[in-house]
């Protein structure tokens, strides 16, 4: 498979992955060798099952990930680090464990720190798996012990459940009881790590958040607690456990559906010790509440499924005579929408499940029932008599039409007498046909029934009789429109095919008939001689639906052409619908007679604007020297419809790189309409990259505000394209007169282009003093914008204007507390604000510089002092730091955040004061306040300041977040 480097890297990397990871699985699969080339070539492409497939050469495997680094986004400044590959948990082949043996223990160790097994974090109320990631199994105690505390960091984050779930008991209580204090405030995080506790640790603290009075923790502590018992894996504790869980069943819906869950994907071993009073208290109070859901029984049936495949596996007849009588309760239910697939079980638990579920009474049981249990057992139904004769009996006497359609798809199931049974039954009623497992029989195998039954029901239809086929199972009649699978009449004898043609026809011009109905039947029909008089006469849908057949019933004769193109210029739903049959016959057609005959159509002022744009379409579609003619000349056509050119511009931006198409397309801009087809972020071409630049530059306002916009984030590389993109962008962002929709969304695009690492970014060996603006796209803007707003001859609107501009590129720069901020342009726009008096602005730069050093471990002390001579007599200057963090991340670097607090903390300021106190706060959560935070959080309430004491008096050192 031929990956596209610029694809599978640039702006679009996700929508590229998602839509090749399949096709990437598959080769793995199939071939180590090429997924392991996919996987240097393109990693976003290997998902978990691909994954799983390389593993079975894990030396190869590792040269490869040794090989590669972590994917963008990467902070900017911050080194990528080593490429992680994402494996599922649980076990893998035997093959494959046996291949990974076979490595050393370091190479061993090296293959597990760069393949994690994917999820284990709690995020959503549902089941909570606990099987352990497969490569850490593999290595020694110590070794996973290791390399979870590797991952958790000394910052105390959660543990994913499935690297808990390979450690020792021991050890995996340690790491969930050091997390216990700090997430104790935080219900669903304290439930998550609960679950890696000791059961008799657990228990007490998921018992009380299961009986809290708010539904949002008793839905994830009730799975929570089985899934405890389930990680601890002893199955009397398990079924004790799972007997306390009865007030979940009778919880609210929610609650319900979710431990349900919990319970049916819990491993056999288990499941076997689940006690039956669960199944039944947990099957009836599913039924019997009306607030169950369909996803709830879906859930309830799964159990119970597993349950009696398991029992049956196990020799254990009669637990799975017992899940199998709850199981049909639960698919009788109306609100079930579940699969009524037989049960995988042998003969001998069948009959012994159908002998003690039926009782002695016939009359005793609901029908439903008894129908329900033998569609479970559907698979040895011949070799259940009593069953099989049951179902005969019920379909061709019993009065619900319903049961009786049901019992005779059960009775035809076994496919060794499937053919001879429907033949039976059409015998003695042809109105079976309607049961879709006889239909599909009689249709695709036994075509020689289908005479009988198609003219029972024309026979009707010709007599007057509005019932149309009626029987035991159609006791109302009704028109009788089948729907045979694709290509199913292509086997029928020209004798039957016109009988099935015929019959639709007749369905078609029913006036009694729904209109739904008239116009499946016309949708059907493939006989020109029936459908012509239909496109001609019938009512609206019914017309449409027959010139949509038309395009799929032969080849593209004369007469067949000119019938669609003499519709297609009535406009309206048969016009389009004729069009849309012309294209499909003309795709085969040689290109010349297409255009030929879409030309007329495409010019005619007086065709509808509908059949123009379907007309343009086609060619689109069709495409080569001669159809892009024929757009660009219906395109020139005087006083042509908006709408028209809104459907042919996407097929001329294909030839966007010739100037007279650029020209036209962006005098086209200036209609909404024309705008939004021809300014889309689905064309990537350089050819596209560049007819944007010119229409921010010569498009009217609302044209440049829209290609600015859809030029953010794409401006990626050293092209020629891209170069002239930022410089047309740089142009809107300084030129006079521009509107501030156009002048703010450049400004976007143009702060987006370092982001991605594109035009102009500044190497590491550049030689760039703090304070000195980048010699980037974004520094010429700023150093434009900031000569206006200083110079001596610039009038006060000029300086106001270009103050504004500074200030949106401030706010385009700048984030969250310095996160993703670049730490070069932070500082050389600081300088430039603060020459320009934007000094409020100037500060929260600096103070992002700052942070962002910060978090690379570099205490910055130059930075720091520039922040600070910006703020600290000037208060009011500060960001809001109420929700100030050091990120998700761990604080990887304290010894450097620490040194940095005590000297905010030693200036004594005001600023200083409250900024170290924010440090404090965050870094002492994120550490679960060690002993350094917490003393220095007792200096600071000695602060001379009084605002930074009290907010540090008011600090709790409890808890993180």
């Amino acid at each position: 498979m031929p990956v596209d480097r610029s694809a599978a890297d640039g702006p679009y990397t996700y929508r590229y992955a998602q839509g090749r990871k399949l096709v990437a699985t598959v080769v793995a699969e199939r071939d180590p060798a090429a997924g392991l080339a996919l996987l240097r070539d393109a990693p976003r492409l290997i998902g978990e099952r691909a994954a799983v497939a390389l593993l079975r050469r894990p030396a190869e495997l590792l040269d490869v990930l040794r090989g590669l680094r972590a994917l963008p986004p990467v902070p900017p400044g911050e080194e990528p680090g080593p490429f992680e590959l994402t494996v599922p948990a649980g076990p893998l082949a035997r093959t494959t464990v046996a291949a990974l043996r076979s490595l050393s223990e370091p190479d061993l160790v090296e293959l597990a720190t760069r393949c994690r097994a994917g999820g284990g974090h709690l995020r959503a109320p549902g089941r909570q798996e606990v099987a352990a990631d497969p490569l850490l199994a593999l290595l020694p105690p110590a070794e996973r012990r290791r390399l979870v505390a590797e991952r958790a960091g000394s910052a105390g984050h959660r543990v994913p459940l499935a690297a808990l779930a390979a450690l020792e008991p021991a050890d995996r209580a340690e790491f969930s009881e050091a997390r216990l204090e700090r997430w104790k405030r935080r219900p669903v995080h304290l439930i998550a790590v609960a679950v890696g506790l000791p059961l008799a640790d657990a228990e007490p603290i998921l018992r009380e958040q299961a009986s809290h009075h708010r539904i949002h923790q008793r839905v994830y502590a009730w799975p929570a607690l089985l899934a405890c018992a389930e990680l601890k894996g002893d199955p009397h504790e398990f079924a004790r456990i799972a007997l306390s869980c009865e007030r979940a069943w009778h919880d609210q819906e929610e609650v319900r559906r979710h431990t349900l869950r919990q319970l049916t994907g819990t491993t056999a071993r288990l499941l076997a010790a689940l006690p039956e009073q669960v199944l039944r208290d947990a099957t009836l109070t599913t039924v019997q509440s009306r607030d169950s859901k369909a996803e709830t029984l879906a859930a309830a049936a799964s159990l119970l499924r597993r349950t009696t495949e398991s029992a049956a596996a196990r020799g254990d007849w009669r637990r799975a005579a017992t899940a199998a009588r709850l199981l049909c309760q639960v698919v009788t239910d109306p609100r079930h929408r579940g699969s009524y697939g037989p049960l995988r079980v042998d003969l001998p638990t069948a009959r012994h499940i159908w002998a003690t579920a039926t009782p002695s009474g016939e009359a005793s049981e609901d029908p439903a029932v008894r129908i329900a249990l033998a569609e479970l057992l559907a698979s040895h139904l011949t070799e259940l008599p009593d069953a099989d004769a049951l179902m005969h009996r019920t379909a061709l006497t019993y009065d619900d039409p319903r049961a009786a359609a049901r019992a005779a798809a059960v009775w035809v199931t076994p496919a060794r007498v499937r053919e001879d049974r429907c033949a039976q039954l059409i015998a003695a009623d042809p109105s079976f046909a309607a049961v879709a497992e006889v239909l599909t029989t009689i249709t695709e195998r036994r075509t020689d029934l289908l005479a009988s039954v198609l003219a029972s029901a024309r026979t009707a239809v010709e007599a007057g009789d509005s019932r149309g086929l009626r029987g035991r199972v159609r006791p109302r009649g009704g028109a009788w429109v089948p729907r045979p699978r694709a290509g199913a009449t292509g086997r029928w004898q020209p004798k039957e095919r016109r009988q099935w043609y015929e019959l639709l026809a007749a369905a078609a011009t029913d006036e009694r008939a729904p209109m739904r109905v008239r116009a499946d039947a016309a949708a059907q029909l493939r006989s020109p001689a029936h459908l012509h008089p239909l496109a001609e006469h019938a009512p609206q849908p019914v017309a449409a639906a027959a010139l949509t057949a038309l395009g799929e019933s032969g080849p593209a004769a004369p007469e067949l052409l000119a019938t669609l193109l003499r519709h297609a210029g009535t406009g309206g739903v048969r016009g389009r619908a004729a069009v849309a049959s012309l294209r499909s016959l003309l795709a085969e057609a040689p290109d010349g007679q297409a255009v030929a005959l879409l030309i007329p159509l495409l010019n005619a002022p007086t065709s509808p604007v509908g059949s123009r744009k379907e007309a343009a379409r086609t060619l689109g579609a069709l495409g080569g020297e001669g159809a892009d003619t024929a757009l660009l000349e219906a395109w020139d056509q005087p006083h042509q419809h908006r709408d028209v050119r809104a459907a042919i511009a996407p097929f001329l931006l294909r030839l966007a790189d010739r100037d007279d198409v650029s020209r036209r397309l962006l005098e086209g801009t200036r209609e909404p309409a024309v705008r939004d087809a021809v300014i889309t972020r689905s064309v990537t071409s350089a050819a596209y990259i560049a007819f944007l630049a010119r229409v921010v530059r010569e498009g009217d306002d609302d044209s440049a505000a829209a290609a600015c916009a859809t030029l953010h984030g794409r401006i990626v590389g050293e092209g020629p394209a891209m170069r002239d993109a930022a410089h047309a962008l740089a142009e809107a962002a300084v030129a006079e007169g521009r509107p501030q929709k156009v002048w703010h969304a450049s400004i976007a695009g143009i702060a987006a282009i370092g982001e991605n690492g594109a035009i102009g970014e500044i190497g590491e060996g550049a030689d760039v003093a703090m304070g000195r603006p980048p010699t980037d796209v974004l520094g010429q803007v700023l150093g434009a914008l900031v000569d206006k707003a200083t110079a001596n001859s610039s009038t006060e609107h000029v300086r106001r204007d270009a103050l504004r501009r500074l200030e949106r590129c401030a706010d385009a720069v700048s984030s969250g507390y310095g996160s993703y901020v670049d730490m070069r342009r932070a500082d050389a726009m600081a300088a430039a604000l603060e020459d320009a008096g934007l000094l409020h602005e100037a500060a929260r730069l600096a103070l992002d510089a700052a942070w962002a050093a910060l978090r690379r471990a570099d205490p910055a002390p130059k930075r720091w002092a520039k922040a600070l001579r910006l703020v600290e007599n000037h208060p009011g200057r500060l960001p809001d730091l109420s929700g100030f963090s050091l990120g998700a991340t761990p604080v990887r670097h304290a010894e450097a955040t620490l040194r940095t607090a005590r000297m905010l903390r030693e200036r004594g300021t005001p600023s200083a004061g409250l900024l170290a106190m924010a440090l404090v706060r965050a870094a002492g959560a994120r550490t679960g306040w060690d002993a350094p935070w917490r003393t220095e959080l007792s200096a600071l309430r000695r602060h001379t300041d009084p605002d930074t004491a009290m907010a540090a008096l008011l600090t709790e050192p409890v808890g993180g977040g």
